[in-house]
């Protein structure tokens, strides 16, 4: 095994490690994410989205950059949640990358992080990308799949859970926007789904860039999810 691989794998061994993901973009994924990771207590977060490094920005991380110390890159902190994003290394710029580089990338951030916590989350790009294939190399993950109950949602995000199911894991799905609690009364604007849905609460926006305030309803109901992993 190349060592690079073989560092980023050891730094995940032994840990609990859940990887949040979508076969369609605009599902909420990484607000998801980053809610689990606070819900959860102390976690280490890790943006593999290494292009548009949204993790950052839900935190307002944008434009500060890691110490390195001995241990490796120092992730940033907010409440209990340890937070790797690229963000941290090239500030606000943005990154293309051609395809042969990015699962160096995403090896390095994790090999050369510095890792302590027994949990750790990875929010993942959407689609089937280099981004599945280098979390199969160096972790033995339990998928989370998110999706919204609309038609076209489900149809793209059944060819992720499928993959998986073929690879011997069997997913949790989370439903975003799945309903809205109208004074008791469960209204589905999107139609049924299968999976735990979660609420409409149209106020999370306000915690875009302080995410880590946010104590509504959404939060509530992923304290319910995370009792079944």
């Amino acid at each position: 095994m190349e060592p690079l691989r073989q560092l980023a794998k050891d730094k995940l061994s032994g840990k609990k490690v859940y990887a949040v993901m979508s076969a369609k973009g605009g599902v909420g994924k990484s607000v998801i994410s980053s809610l689990l990771a606070l819900t959860m207590g102390r976690t280490t977060l890790i943006d593999l989205d290494i292009h548009t490094m949204a993790i950052s920005k839900l935190f307002g991380l944008e434009g500060m950059l890691n110490e390195v110390t001995k241990n490796g890159i120092e992730p940033f902190e907010v409440k209990a949640v340890k937070i790797v994003s690229l963000s941290g290394i090239v500030k606000d710029n943005y990154v293309l990358l051609p395809g042969g580089n990015q699962s160096s990338i995403m090896e390095s951030l994790v090999a050369y992080s510095h890792i302590d916590t027994q949990t750790v989350i990875f929010d993942l790009p959407p689609g089937l990308g280099d981004e599945i294939l280098v979390l199969e190399r160096i972790s033995n993950f339990t998928p989370i799949v998110v999706t919204t109950p609309s038609k076209v949602s489900k149809k793209v995000v059944d060819y992720l859970i499928r993959y998986l199911r073929e690879r011997g894991k069997e997913p949790k799905v989370l439903v975003n926007l799945a309903y809205i609690d109208c004074g008791g009364k469960v209204v589905k604007p999107f139609g049924e789904y299968d999976g735990f849905g979660l609420p409409i609460d149209p106020s999370i926006e306000d915690y875009i860039g302080r995410i880590q305030d946010y104590e509504g309803i959404v939060k509530e109901k992923l304290k319910e999810f995370i009792l079944s992993l």
